[in-house]
């Protein structure tokens, strides 16, 4: 009796453990695209606000037209931030609140983005995220935003 619950108590750590080591990333053998004609093309139930930003121009990288920003973008439950890419725009997203659910262009399955996790958006990431909570999530993202470029003002 005592050998069978260790054999299911170590199963089950077991299990555990292995759905930790890939929470915020695309398991091994899942790679490709979860991004199908259901992406929403419009954000739904999300509200942004604009913490600061640096003038790249005005620092010593000197990158005209340029800002290092930082913002706050909060998911109400049931709400999605719509399809989009980073291919002028790279930014590094924390997590700070609830979770969400990543559909991209670099994983054939959603990934689950709990508090704490960190979403790399880069140059080759095409995504749209929801929250499929019973709270607000929101992330704090930090992003290089193109002031000239038009095309990309998903979240301004």
């Amino acid at each position: 009796m005592k050998i069978s619950a260790l054999i299911i108590t170590a199963s089950l750590s077991i299990g555990f453990a292995t759905s930790l080591v890939h929470a915020g990333q695309c398991p091994p053998g899942k790679e490709g695209s979860a991004i199908d004609s259901r992406a929403p093309t419009q954000n739904y139930l999300v509200a942004t606000q604009e913490l600061d930003a640096i003038d790249l121009g005005r620092e010593n990288v000197a990158i005209k037209d340029h800002q290092l920003r930082m913002r706050t973008i909060t998911v109400q439950p049931g709400g999605h931030v719509m399809l989009h890419g980073h291919e002028n725009r790279p930014a590094l997203a924390l997590v700070t609140q609830g979770q969400f659910l990543e559909y991209s262009n670099e994983c054939r399955e959603p990934v689950v983005h709990r508090l704490g996790d960190v979403i790399n958006e880069n140059s080759n990431v095409q995504h749209w995220v929801k929250n499929d909570g019973d709270t607000p999530a929101v992330l704090t993202v930090s992003d290089i935003l193109d002031v000239s470029d038009t095309q990309q003002g998903n979240f301004k």
